[in-house]
């Protein structure tokens, strides 16, 4: 895999420069930003994928992007409606198009999903703080702190500026400019409903969004995730001619990382259906995930909450007709 030249860093992520044009923004632990983005020179057109947790990650991308392209973007992409990915939207305004699936718009300006009390996170924060301290394992405690630093961030800008995208799409929509074009697809059911990802198919790069999760734990919560769709799509990436690969979550990687990321997913899915015919519950499905290579990964509560969901999928799926709901 090449080496990717590092071009800028802030606070809340560092830019490294994939190829001429194309750049990825990699998530800092201690900043506000909590995912990765991409930013994409079309030539006479700038465009972004995701817009990261909060305004003040958000301000550093907007400048980003004119810093390395010239000029803000025009085109803003969200690769689903998880806050992370979202609730940046408003800092690319009114220049900008906010773009999405239908089900990603519908999520971002869902009333359930457009304010957050200050006590309540407050008392996530302090949940975190807690559970930090008590953590030995180096790793683990990682993942806490990366939670609690974009939380605190949050916490200085409610409330929260929603702006859900504005242009939606189904299925898959090309964006063309005078150095390159792109294509954007809308998946069906992933991490969430409607996910989108982008694809530089001339310069074989992929922005993965939600759909990525590299070194990193992928959760797939019911209802909006299905870990065997989502295992389907990095099925069909492994075979595109794409060399790199951005996910939302953790470092660039390749085929091997995607495929690392697919065969967790996979594992899951196989300990829920083994666990959901012999009548089992999550505690049998978190034993038996324990006992593979992934058994680091089994230790956060995210995991425990994606094996619930595969479980629940797996008895739906081996329920008979007159069983079912």
């Amino acid at each position: 895999m090449p080496a990717d030249e590092a071009v800028l860093a802030n606070e809340h992520f560092d830019v490294l420069r994939l190829t001429d044009g194309i750049f990825a923004v990699v998530n800092r632990l201690e900043g506000g930003a909590m995912s990765n983005a991409g930013i994409v020179d079309l030539g006479n057109e700038t465009l972004v994928f995701d817009a990261l947790l909060t305004c003040a990650a958000a301000s550093e991308l907007r400048r980003a992007s004119v810093e390395l392209t010239g000029r803000p973007p025009a085109y803003v992409v969200n690769s689903h409606g998880h806050g992370d990915h979202v609730w940046g939207n408003s800092v690319f305004l009114p220049e900008a198009t906010l773009l999405s699936s239908g089900d990603t718009a519908a999520m971002v300006g869902s009333a359930d999903r457009a304010s957050i009390d200050p006590e309540d996170l407050r008392s996530f924060i302090d949940q975190l703080k807690a559970a930090s301290a008590a953590e030995s394992d180096v790793e683990v405690r990682r993942t806490i702190d990366a939670d609690l630093y974009a939380r605190q961030w949050q916490l200085e800008e409610l409330p929260l500026r929603i702006a859900p995208p504005t242009v939606t799409f189904e299925d898959r929509i090309w964006i063309r400019g005078a150095k390159r074009s792109v294509e954007l697809v809308a998946v069906a059911q992933a991490h969430t409903a409607g996910d989108v990802y982008l694809r530089c198919p001339s310069d074989g790069i992929l922005f993965m969004g939600g759909l990525g999760f590299f070194a990193e734990l992928p959760p797939f919560i019911a209802p909006q995730g299905d870990a065997a769709s989502w295992s389907g799509v990095l099925r069909e990436f492994e075979g595109l001619k794409t060399e790199r690969f951005v996910p939302g979550h953790g470092p660039v990687g390749d085929v091997d990382s995607l495929r690392n990321q697919r065969t967790f997913i996979d594992r899951v899915v196989d300990i829920a259906a083994e666990v959901a015919r012999a009548g089992g519950a999550v505690e049998d499905a978190t034993a038996q995930l324990r006992e593979t290579e992934y058994a680091k990964w089994a230790r956060t509560e995210l995991v425990l909450a994606g094996l619930q969901a595969a479980l629940d999928q797996a008895k739906r799926g081996s329920a008979s007709p007159e069983e079912a709901p």
